[in-house]
């Protein structure tokens, strides 16, 4: 998936573009995978981790995010988001460790969430050691609750 996002950013190659060459590879070893991959391809997903958080919110069920989602201030591109729920207003962000490591980044992530909460948000960060067991599946399950609180919480 991570590849497959990268080569769509790299080329500006869509699923449908993608889906094009699958009868050549047909009988090929991985190609039902490719199948089911090709579908969920998006390139502005920017990162292997990103990628790999896109997919096991697939995988739970979730509706798709809106990857690299920017939130504006008085009409100013402020904040971007890794992967957000704008109508829900539920951000998932992955926190890699070469953007996230020093001092000066997590305050920045901080005030940037601090930021995005007082606004409405719910902010779910994801991290390295997050891909499987109870990690996980608890950084999903937030997903899915915020998801349905902001839907059943929603001012029409």
């Amino acid at each position: 998936m991570a590849a497959m996002n990268a080569l769509a950013r790299l080329h500006e190659l869509t699923p449908a573009m993608l889906a094009l060459s699958l009868p050549r590879y047909r009988g090929r070893r991985g190609v039902v995978q490719l199948r089911q991959l090709i579908p969920l391809v998006d390139g502005r997903i920017e990162s292997h981790r990103e990628s790999w958080a896109w997919l096991e919110l697939a995988d739970a069920g979730l509706p798709r995010p809106e990857p690299q989602h920017w939130i504006e201030i008085d009409g100013i591109p402020t904040y971007r988001l890794d992967f957000a729920y704008p109508h829900q207003r539920v951000a998932v962000e992955y926190d890699g460790e070469d953007f996230h490591a020093s001092d000066e980044q997590k305050l920045d992530d901080e005030d940037r969430r601090r930021w995005l909460r007082r606004n409405g948000w719910t902010v779910v960060v994801v991290r390295k050691g997050d891909f499987t067991g109870r990690r996980l599946d608890a950084w999903v399950r937030e997903v899915r609750v915020a998801l349905r609180d902001q839907s059943t919480n929603r001012r029409w």
